[in-house]
């Protein structure tokens, strides 16, 4: 056992360095000018290597730094020269330390705040990747000021291009990443699942996914080339308007498919900028980016706060255990049929108690107690006729609504259904079922809640009679 986590530690050492490399010199082929890209791929990576798989990336990522800024060509050439190492330690330092804290902080943020709304860890998801890729910018700079003399106040000139193309990166690359890396890699990331949750209310048409994708995409295009056949720095801005389809994709497609529209929205952005030769707007370009990507972040709240206030509704109309009505909607139920009744129709209440029930949860165990309640509530709810309205109104105590029933009719009703109580058998234990009913008219002008106390007073007298005993009062 020991040696196959062994084996996937070093699978997925592997697997960050090599996707390290390739989003590195994927980032290359994406940039328009040197070592400058609309978004920075391997920051991406480095930020979802931290999210999902820890403390444990740095070493991966620190080495794929190392790789690529180690100067071999001179090594080979002049023999070693201790700056060289400096400086490829420096950069890979300057990298992957800022996004280690920058990681791990998300990593507590989200899995230690899980109380937080999802508006709020978003905010918070957003402001600790501003600081991280702001650090590494800056760190990035530095480094590179220091190491080299070809270039002037690169600092001062580069750092906001550096740490949005950063920050881009990371806000582009670290869900679709954070999506796969755990399936690839068998590591558990539970604190992602909730962006994830309202995944199984939205279909799965990828016809559909792909349709709005091509138009995205269509979109995309035209705008670049109206932006290189119009002399104009306005046309630029009309990229904005690609963040359009894009929330219409967060809000109707599943997380999977809204990540990869953001990862191929961007890149074909990112690609085209230097393909179509529009470089003088590039900043417009990027800004466009980060606004399209912010964007879509806020918007997987929708969806999500959706789910949420339908898992909600249903726990406000429908009983955990029983699946019954509960109280509210039983409650809303019976005022709108009493409001709309005439004056002369008659309604009746019928509340009934199991008896002996905390004998059964003492002797027999709660588990056994929770098995009679759904039991005996599933068959008296087919014994319901299609007028009646059965409620689990608290613990072991059931209210059923009889409509268009005088109270004489009421009673007979409610000692057919205090026959139909079962006999459950669980293992080797049988339980006859037997309850107490009280039984009250509605009266017109008594608020729900007094009528309940009614007739919770004739089922306490079923109870002080004996039991299993139908009792009315007026």
């Amino acid at each position: 056992m020991t040696g196959r986590i062994n084996l996937l530690r070093k699978s997925a050492y592997l697997l960050i360095f090599f996707l390290w490399l390739g989003a590195f010199h994927a980032s290359v082929i994406l940039a328009y000018s040197e070592l400058i890209s609309l978004w920075y791929m391997p920051a991406g990576v480095s930020m979802a290597a931290f999210l999902v798989f820890g403390k444990r990336a740095f070493i991966p990522i620190f080495l794929a730094i190392w790789v690529e800024s180690f100067n071999f060509s001179a090594f080979f050439a002049h023999g070693f020269d201790p700056t060289l190492l400096a400086t490829s330690v420096l950069f890979s330092l300057a990298h992957s330390v800022p996004y280690g804290i920058g990681g791990l902080t998300t990593r507590h943020w989200l899995s230690h705040f899980v109380q937080k709304n999802i508006p709020t860890k978003i905010v918070g998801l957003l402001v600790i990747y501003a600081v991280s890729a702001a650090l590494a910018a800056f760190c990035g700079l530095l480094v590179w000021e220091l190491a080299t003399e070809n270039y002037t106040n690169i600092l001062e000139d580069g750092w906001f291009a550096w740490w949005l193309g950063d920050l881009i990166g990371i806000m582009v690359l670290a869900p679709f990443l954070c999506l796969f890396l755990p399936k690839l890699s068998t590591y558990k990331v539970p604190w992602i699942d909730v962006f994830y949750d309202h995944d199984r209310g939205m279909r799965r048409s990828k016809k559909q996914f792909i349709g709005k994708l091509i138009l995205a995409v269509l979109t995309i295009i035209g705008i670049f080339m109206l932006d290189r056949a119009v002399d104009h720095p306005g046309v630029a801005y009309f990229v904005f308007f690609v963040s359009i389809p894009q929330v219409w994709i967060v809000f109707t497609e599943r997380t999977a498919y809204a990540s990869t529209s953001l990862l191929v929205i961007t890149a074909l952005i990112a690609f085209g900028v230097g393909v179509f030769d529009v470089t003088d707007q590039a900043i417009t370009y990027q800004f466009a980016l980060y606004i399209t990507a912010a964007t879509s972040y806020f918007a997987v709240a929708v969806p999500a706060l959706v789910q949420q206030n339908s898992t909600l509704k249903e726990l406000a109309m429908l009983d955990t255990l029983t699946q019954l009505p509960t109280r509210w909607l039983f409650k809303t139920l019976v005022e709108q049929v009493v409001k709309s009744s005439r004056p002369n129709q008659s309604h009746c209440i019928a509340l009934y108690n199991i008896d002996n029930f905390s004998r059964i949860n003492n002797d027999c165990g709660y588990s056994v107690g929770d098995q009679v309640l759904r039991e005996s509530s599933k068959i008296m709810q087919n014994e319901m006729r299609d007028s009646e309205i059965l409620c689990r109104c608290e613990h072991d105590n059931f209210v059923i609504f009889m409509p268009n029933l005088d109270l004489d009719s009421a009673i007979q009703r409610a000692d057919e259904l205090r026959h139909q109580l079962p006999v459950l058998q669980f293992d080797d234990l049988i339980l006859p079922i037997r309850g107490s009913f009280g039984v009250v008219h509605v009266q017109f002008g008594e608020s729900f809640e007094q009528t309940l106390e009614r007739a919770n007073r004739a089922m306490q007298n079923a109870k002080h009679q004996g039991r299993n005993k139908v009792v009315a009062i007026s």
